[in-house]
């Protein structure tokens, strides 16, 4: 129990903020995809990715007509890296269901996979709402926390003393890790269900469905 709370709270103490990435949003079989670029992951990611840990992504994607959300959708990307074959298998899922698996043979491929993340068949822009202005939003969370396990943790860590060598060294401080917790727990107290230190949201240009190119028959 120990060393699973200090590990989850090592990941939280080397998570940083990014900044926003540029969104795309094209045609796909009629439906509109949205491709991600430009993205500011934190400096420790690719090391994060070969450790053998599962890393996951969430990301939260809003449709949007004026101030007005219209459309969402939910995309999770589970990265594994298996330690014997030196490689890389990405699962995606859409609202809960599988949608991709992906083979990916190396870090650099990897890191290439990530700078240019494109999410395909989002919604669908039917009727008067074509010639309607749209955006797109993504809100981007890596290895997010829920409710239930931050709990877990903010008890344990009432009940049991965390030397700076347990998150990580003497210039760790503990100090640190209650400003994450804080800021986490902060995140809970506006309604929120997961949380995450390493956090981006991005917004597109407005645009209308029929200004929009890439479509792939």
């Amino acid at each position: 129990m120990k060393w699973r709370c200090v590990a989850t709270i090592t990941l939280l103490l080397y998570a940083v903020v990014g900044s926003a990435g540029q969104l795309t949003p094209t045609l796909d079989s009629g439906q509109l995809s949205v491709q991600i670029e430009s993205t500011n992951w934190p400096s420790t990611l690719r090391k994060d990715l070969s450790s053998g840990l599962t890393n996951r992504i969430l990301i939260r994607v809003s449709l949007a007509r004026g101030s007005h959300i219209v459309q969402q959708r939910a995309v999770e990307i589970v990265i594994r890296y298996d330690l014997w074959d030196e490689r890389f298998v990405m699962n995606v899922s859409l609202d809960g269901v599988a949608a991709d698996a992906r083979t990916i043979p190396n870090a650099d491929e990897m890191q290439v996979a990530l700078r240019k993340l494109r999410l395909p068949r989002l919604f669908a822009i039917n009727g008067a709402a074509v010639m309607q202005t749209h955006t797109v939003t993504t809100e981007i969370l890596l290895n997010p926390v829920d409710r239930e396990r931050m709990e877990m943790i903010r008890k344990w860590v009432a009940e049991n003393s965390i030397t700076p060598a347990d998150i990580g060294g003497p210039n760790s401080g503990g100090g640190l890790a209650v400003t994450i917790f804080n800021r986490i727990f902060e995140q809970y107290a506006r309604g929120a269900d997961i949380a995450a230190i390493w956090q981006e949201t991005s917004t597109s240009r407005p645009f209308r469905r029929d200004e929009l190119t890439g479509e792939n028959r």
